[in-house]
This record gives structure tokens, sequence and C-alpha cells, in this order.
């Protein structure tokens, strides 16, 4: 006895979810390729821009002057490390504090100032792209800094790792008898 087995759902299920709303397939079918090219765009943007509000932002640059602190506990820097990091640091956490206390030009107008709807709707995607380049740029560098750093505290415990290493070792010619 063969048992006959449905058509599993597919994109066809799919389409005939937006065939409910009474499109008919053609136009269900561009709508459906259009929701998958939106999604697809998505996974696209968090790939592309891991860091993408000010609060994350910040969060990285905490995360850098906390790597930066514990460099400056161990006395990990070399000659002229401490100030190139803690400018590099400076710039950031200002810059990091800027994009966070901007606001939209609409936000900041009197409740009788209006403008077109076309041009409300320019402004403020201009505005969030420039953010989020401005952003993006800011994480870059804050990474950068974190690597720099990281670097820095591994090499630092590398050379105190082979110092007491050679403390331990014994000197070739040297022998110290045991006293009882």
């Amino acid at each position: 006895m063969a048992q006959k087995y449905e058509r599993e759902p597919g994109l066809g299920a799919g389409l005939n979810l937006l065939n409910l709303f009474g499109l008919d397939s053609t136009t269900a079918r561009v709508w459906g390729a259009f929701i998958i090219v939106l999604v697809i765009a998505y996974f696209i943007i968090r790939f592309r821009y891991p860091c993408r509000s000010p609060s994350s932002l910040t969060e990285v640059v905490d995360r850098a002057s906390k790597l930066f602190d514990e460099c400056h506990a161990m006395g990990a820097f070399r000659r002229g490390d401490y100030d190139r990091y803690h400018i590099i640091l400076q710039r950031l956490t200002s810059c990091a504090s800027e994009i966070a206390s901007r606001t939209h030009p609409n936000e900041s107008n009197a409740p009788g100032q209006r403008s077109s709807l076309h041009r409300d709707y320019f402004e403020k995607t201009s505005f969030l792209w420039k953010r989020l380049k401005d952003i993006v740029d800011c994480h870059r560098e804050a990474r950068l800094l974190i690597r720099s750093l990281e670097v820095c505290l591994m090499r630092a415990s590398h050379s105190r790792a082979q110092y007491q290493l050679l403390q331990r070792a014994p000197v070739p010619g040297y022998h110290v008898d045991a006293v009882v």
C-alpha cells in the first residue's frame, strides 16, 4: 500500500498566505520576493553594522576604558603608549557622548513649527544615516583601540611569565646545598 504524502509547505504556502489578503498570484509573488529581500537586507545590515545604536557604542567605549584601566594597573604600557592610548580613549569617549546626546532637528523645534511631510522624512532619514555612519566610524576606532590594549596586556603578561620563569630557573654551575 502506497501512502500519498501531501506536498510539504514551502514557498507555495507563503504565497497562499499572501493570497488570503486578496492578492492575485503575480502580486503575491512580487510581495513574497520583496519580503524575502527585506529579510536578507536586514541580516546583511546586522552583519555589516554590528553597532547601530548610541547605547551599544557607549558599551564598547566603556569596555575600552576598563581595558585601558587594567593595562594601566598592570603597567603594561611601553614608553609613549600611555599618552597615545589615553588621547585616543578621550577622543572616543567624547565622540560617543556627542553621538548619544544628538537629537533630531525636528525634535527640538517649537510645537507650532511644522514643515512638509516629504521634507521631514528626508531630514530624518539623512539624520539617521549620518548618525549611523558616525557610530560605525567611532565603533571601528574603539575596536582598534581594544585590540591594541589587548596586545599590550598579552605582551605584559608574557613578559611577566618569562621573568618568573627566569627567577625560578637554576643558574648553571651554581649549586646550593641544603642546610639541615
